[in-house]
């Protein structure tokens, strides 16, 4: 059954305050329609909190920060109706404001997607010889002088491969817009880690699996992997992950579900 816009609101409030609701979460993403509608108040939120996109919406972001800072008031059935209140306000402001738009957020919507995000994201791979063999092989160096063709036919000479012959093939691959093949590769050098316990590879295997299903068009699959990046501070492209825009990747998210 679809939800109205009254009840993604309220979800949508009590999600921000931590208390939100799995079956609610659950119903959301077993409808379309909802999925859609949701993920337009997400846009709208995200819309506020990066105001600075154009500046009719700073009045909404002074509300926003404001619930975000202030305690409200209970009434006397202790709900809080003060905080939703202002809430739904903001957000319903939000909502017409991006709707509207003006000529700078209408524009970033239609040059925002998963493969620019890869664009303005993903930097080469330096082979690093502290990741490498104390003698180089045929395939590193074909590697360091971006001879991508030769990079796989090293992959497919040797008899023993390990994660690091797996990942640079894969590297070579996204070089040369082989977007499949290069997510085989890193999920190989994934799937051998899980076996093994290892983590060899491991980080550079994660961040550029994601970066190629974003290169492919599919965020839905690049942004677990870029949610887990987020969340890790030691994980070598964690600094990267936290400077991608959340409104792009939500932009992306949004345009991926039509």
């Amino acid at each position: 059954m679809v939800m109205n816009r009254e009840q993604l609101i309220d979800h949508l409030d009590s999600t921000h305050l931590g208390n939100g609701s799995v079956d609610m979460d659950t119903r959301i993403s077993e409808d379309p329609e909802t999925a859609l509608e949701w993920y337009q108040l997400r846009l709208a939120v995200d819309a506020v909190e990066q105001a600075a996109i154009y500046e009719q919406v700073s009045t909404v972001k002074a509300e926003w920060l404001a619930r975000q800072s202030v305690a409200a008031p209970t009434t006397a059935d202790g709900s809080g109706a003060v905080i939703r209140s202002i809430s739904r306000t903001a957000l319903r402001a939000a909502a017409v404001l991006f709707i509207i738009g003006s000529s700078a957020v209408i524009y970033k919507y239609s040059v925002t997607g998963s493969t620019g995000l890869y664009s303005a994201y993903c930097t080469p791979y330096e082979l690093n010889t502290s990741r490498g063999a104390v003698l180089p092989d045929e395939m590193e160096e074909a590697y360091k002088n971006k001879n991508w063709a030769a990079v796989t036919d090293g992959f497919k000479k040797k008899k023993v491969k390990d994660n690091k012959s797996y990942f640079l093939a894969g590297m070579a691959d996204l070089e040369a817009k082989k977007y499949d093949d290069a997510i085989g590769m890193f999920q190989q050098v994934m799937a051998a880690n899980s076996l093994s316990g290892s983590d060899y590879f491991e980080d550079e295997a994660e961040f550029y699996l994601a970066m190629s299903w974003l290169a492919r068009n599919d965020i839905k699959e690049a942004m677990p992997l870029l949610d887990k990046i987020r969340a890790d501070k030691t994980h070598q492209y964690h600094d990267v992950v936290v400077k991608m825009s959340s409104l792009d990747l939500r932009i992306a998210e949004y345009k991926d579900l039509k």
